[in-house]
């Protein structure tokens, strides 16, 4: 048996002239989320950074327990 436990999603931005990327973490998303709202969220966060940031991507990671 499956049971989901969790979804998250990390966007990264891109910093201007550094070699790190900035990371903002969301827990506890819904499952299986549609392609064009996490993009949507990905923007939104985008634009309330600093200036000189660029999306570089997005990350969901998804969370399942196998039982017998």
């Amino acid at each position: 048996m499956q049971q989901r436990l969790s979804t998250k999603l990390q966007v990264q931005l891109e910093q201007a002239g550094a070699d790190k990327l900035n990371k903002i973490n969301f827990s506890n998303v819904v499952a299986d989320p549609a392609e064009e709202k996490v993009i949507e969220l990905a923007e939104i966060m985008e634009r309330m950074a600093v200036a000189g940031n660029s999306l570089d991507g997005v990350i969901v990671t998804s969370q399942s327990r196998i039982t017998k």
